[in-house]
């Protein structure tokens, strides 16, 4: 069962404790390194998104519409609704002639807390697309235009899109389709759940593909490089995604996901990581995430410094005033699991 992982003190007394469960899975699906319960199953919501962009690559509706790096990276975004972000979902929207209409995971004010304000300043409400998942959604209009498959009901699960996404899923699970269980995610398209040890295996895999066939590894490679390329438009402005990829070079490949799940590839190790927090606060998870990194040894010291405000948060008042700290409990297992 999920073990306590960090602990929140104010003062020289704990406040709070957080449980978690860690899964760190190679390449071939061996587990190298857990926390708590690693084949703990729960709802894999955003991070399973380079998941469903691959088969946009696959199908070649990438190519057909001209997809760079950036349009596979939105693709696979759970953005903040900056002006970047919309803009660029804008043009996809033209480039495969559907509308902001098309879509049909609703309206929410942008993330980014700058893009919300000056949203409120212009007088001007927020619209489909400065929903997180917008792109997303793009995504599988795409999809469904390289499939030949009417766009509307795109987010049905019978329907020839959610059809391909369910067969990657599979696929780059390790699990049959039959295991596969769905709910409904917040954006309104099926959402799987699954043990986080088949997460950080899929992450594995799609950082480190050689062993898939040939035609899921070349979209495995072109996901996972435009989301280590461009995490500024897979997260936002200030995101965990961002301060990974800027602290660190651009080393890793990452996803969150709400209910305070989050995932990350590591192309030279072959390794993926998949972390939950039981009680589904995400407060905790960058914490949690760069804990797990640095425990695991694949940090340098360079590194580890640039993420100390991470690894030994404090807490601070909302005056500014330095009242308690966060601190890691956990400690990782490694070897092989029995």
């Amino acid at each position: 069962m999920s073990e306590i992982a960090i602990e929140l003190w104010r003062g020289d007394r704990m406040e709070s404790r957080v449980r978690a469960d860690v899964a760190v899975v190679d390449s071939l699906g061996q587990v190298r390194y857990w926390f708590g319960d690693p084949g703990r199953a729960t709802f894999w919501r955003s991070s399973a998104k380079p998941f469903q962009a691959m088969p946009i690559v696959e199908s070649g509706a990438a190519e057909r519409y001209r997809f760079g790096a950036r349009e596979v990276a939105i693709s696979c975004a759970s953005h903040g609704g900056e002006a970047m972000h919309v803009e660029l979902v804008q043009d996809l929207l033209k480039r495969i002639d559907a509308t902001p209409e098309d879509l049909i995971c609703g309206v929410h004010p942008p993330s980014h807390r700058e893009s919300a304000l000056a949203l409120v300043a212009r007088g001007e409400e927020p619209f489909v697309l400065h929903n997180n998942c917008s792109g997303k959604h793009t995504g599988m209009l795409t999809l469904a235009r390289g499939l030949n498959a009417p766009l509307a009901g795109y987010e049905k699960p019978d329907h020839p899109v959610q059809q391909a996404i369910r067969k990657n899923v599979a696929y780059m699970t390790g699990m049959d389709e039959s295991e596969l269980y769905t709910g409904v995610d917040g954006c309104g398209v099926p959402c799987f759940y699954l043990p986080l040890t088949r997460m950080a295996y899929s992450f594995a895999r799609l950082v480190d593909p050689r062993g898939l066939d040939p035609a899921k590894a070349g979209a495995a490679m072109i996901v996972s490089e435009a989301m280590r390329m461009h995490p500024e438009l897979v997260s936002g402005t200030g995101r965990l995604e961002v301060t990974l990829a800027e602290a660190t070079g651009h080393r890793f490949v990452s996803k969150g996901g709400a209910e305070a799940v989050f995932c990350l590839g590591i192309p030279d190790k072959g390794l993926g990581l998949a972390v939950k927090v039981d009680d589904g606060n995400s407060r905790v998870i960058p914490t949690l995430v760069a804990a797990t990194l640095e425990q695991m040894g694949v940090l340098s010291m360079e590194e580890r410094v640039k993420l100390q405000s991470l690894l030994h948060p404090d807490i601070r008042n909302h005056a500014g005033t330095l009242v308690g700290d966060i601190r890691v409990v956990m400690t990782l297992n490694s070897g092989r699991l029995a």
